[in-house]
């Protein structure tokens, strides 16, 4: 939660971040996290949308946060307008960014969750797009103290 929260802050309108791991990697933890990075108020109620595909919180930018759990391919999740919701100047945040990676923009983050102990985690930041690139290295500078 604490990562997910750093890494809002760095976080600009428009973002759009993938998210994949295994089931029970931490995938919705690193969401609350950004939520509270980005000053979302009740955190109790950021939960995992995989039955409604999205919720949206509040916070000094609007958090969008899509489970695409559920999902066939990235057709259904653009049925329900994901790139009006990419582009409304929120930051968005897709868990199971591998089931829909056909729909996600050219330029977006993809943050990757491994287990790699019962209460241990591996995260991979990768930028994709030239945008995200050119960031990286700011990104990677500010999360410097959580690389073990």
């Amino acid at each position: 939660m604490e990562l997910g929260a750093e890494f809002a802050k760095m976080c600009r309108p428009n973002d759009i971040i993938g998210l994949q791991g295994t089931l029970g990697a931490g995938k919705t933890v690193f969401v609350k996290g950004m939520a509270r990075g980005l000053g979302v108020k009740d955190l109790r109620a950021v939960t995992s949308p995989t039955f409604v595909l999205l919720h949206q919180y509040k916070g000094k930018v609007t958090l969008n946060h899509f489970d695409a759990y559920r999902l066939e391919d990235a057709r259904q999740l653009e049925e329900i307008g994901c790139q009006e919701v990419f582009t409304g100047g929120g930051v968005s945040v897709v868990e199971w960014a591998n089931h829909v990676a056909a729909c996600l923009p050219k330029e977006h983050f993809l943050v990757t969750i491994r287990m790699v102990g019962e209460s241990s985690r591996e995260f991979l930041i990768t930028a994709c797009g030239k945008g995200p690139l050119t960031r990286l290295k700011g990104i990677f500078a500010e999360l410097e103290d959580w690389e073990e």
